[in-house]
């Protein structure tokens, strides 16, 4: 009975360290740091394969630093963008601020309701697509005009869709640590159960 009670007791104290708010909150702010940063690269390499006069491929292309640009007229509320020495710096800001809020939804609502690897894959998928939807399609649309896809002077729709896609997946390896852990946990504590009140088991 006692060897009983300890296993429960380490179960119980396991499940409980897997979804630690302390560790839930640290790593949500590294993943959306990390993750942010390649979101980033991956646009500003993007936008200087871009030409920056619209139906003019041959002229010259945008620069790297346009997407902070973009992303200032998140900060300003600016329906386009003004090249300004503060206007890139408030994107950057902004950039990063957004990215470690959607790491720490992630690891705070989603991670805590999957128990092992393949689901937290899916999780990330579909995070990454509802991110999608709520920038472009929801306050793109209504609120930040410059991020419109439906404007032609707007963000490449299938560019941010695979980008957004992209954010949610690579958030998915910052936590399969702990959703292995808590699986593991479930699995010796539901273990614990059977064995203290073997009529529930089948």
């Amino acid at each position: 009975m006692m060897a009983l009670a300890r296993k429960t007791a380490a179960a119980t104290a396991s499940r409980a360290k897997a979804f630690d708010l302390s560790n839930l909150l640290t790593t949500g702010v590294v993943a959306g740091l990390a993750v942010g940063f390649i979101f980033i690269l991956a646009n500003m390499v993007y936008a200087t394969s871009q030409p920056a006069l619209p139906n003019v491929p041959a002229g010259p292309k945008l620069p790297a630093i346009a997407p902070f640009l973009d992303i200032g007229t998140i900060f300003y509320f600016d329906d386009m963008p003004k090249v300004t020495q503060a206007y890139p710096f408030a994107g950057l800001v902004t950039h990063f601020s957004l990215s470690i809020l959607f790491g720490l939804i992630f690891a705070l609502v989603l991670v805590p309701l999957f128990s092992n690897a393949r689901a937290l894959l899916v999780g990330g998928i579909v995070y990454g697509g509802l991110l999608y939807i709520l920038d472009y399609q929801i306050l793109g649309r209504v609120v930040f005009k410059w991020f419109d896809p439906s404007d032609p002077m707007g963000p490449d729709p299938w560019f941010g869709l695979l980008t957004h896609l992209g954010f949610g997946l690579l958030l998915v390896p910052f936590f399969l640590t702990t959703v292995s852990r808590y699986g593991e946990a479930s699995a010796a504590h539901a273990a614990a159960d059977r064995v203290r009140d073997p009529g529930t088991a089948t």
